[in-house]
């Protein structure tokens, strides 16, 4: 894979996790929290965030061999997982794929709220892991240096992706002020719709391969 197609998996990644949709709810559930237990609850769920889409990364494609599932049927269910997050960017809210209201109202009751609900499902949720685990499969030859490289360099995309979502989370109120509800909701429709558009190629990609006689 050449830079840019790095910088297109980190541009759609960053779309799919989408930092500002969580500033909202990690405020609405530290309301009561210092600042320094703001930070210490964003650090933390960064961390998970990046623990979470790397074991995806690293651990999909065995799962996908266990299963004997092909990397062309897994892209097509993982495009039309990325599409479903897509509409509900565009209407600017989390939808039932990253959390139902179930979750959303445990999540209330519960003072440790870093790792569940804000990491997962909301930030790294089945959307993202699914892109994560196509991106890291995009590159064949599992034992080879050339593997190990891209394998690198999408952990690399991974930890950039994490730290800006410690970042957002760590200026969540700041942010909150100074976009307002109509900045962060135009982000995460701009969000939405690069998350479209990869899911689009993805799931033509994974037609293809199911489908050769669909390239003619």
């Amino acid at each position: 894979m050449e830079l840019a197609a790095y910088l297109k998996s980190f541009l759609g990644l960053l779309a799919i996790v989408d930092p500002f949709i969580a500033v909202p709810m990690f405020l609405a559930l530290t309301p009561t929290a210092t600042a320094q237990d703001r930070m210490r609850i964003a650090r933390i769920a960064a961390i998970a965030v990046f623990c979470v889409l790397s074991v995806g990364l690293l651990g999909g494609g065995p799962v996908l061999d266990f299963f004997g599932i092909s990397l062309s049927a897994f892209k097509v269910a993982g495009a039309l997982l990325l599409l479903l997050s897509a509409v509900d960017s565009f209407n600017a809210a989390p939808g039932r794929q990253r959390q139902t209201p179930e979750e959303e109202a445990e999540a209330h009751s519960k003072h440790a709220v870093a790792v569940v609900p804000i990491a997962t499902p909301l930030l790294a949720g089945p959307g993202a892991i699914s892109m994560v685990i196509v991106f890291g499969q995009s590159h064949p030859g599992v034992k080879t240096l050339g593997q190990v490289a891209h394998l690198g360099m999408l952990l690399l995309v991974i930890a950039v992706v994490a730290l800006i979502t410690w970042l957002t989370l760590r200026a969540a109120q700041r942010v909150s002020v100074v976009l307002g509800i109509t900045g962060m909701n135009v982000a995460t429709r701009v969000g939405g719709l690069i998350t479209a558009a990869l899911a689009i190629e993805i799931l033509a990609s994974g037609l293809t391969g199911l489908f050769p006689g669909l390239k003619q």
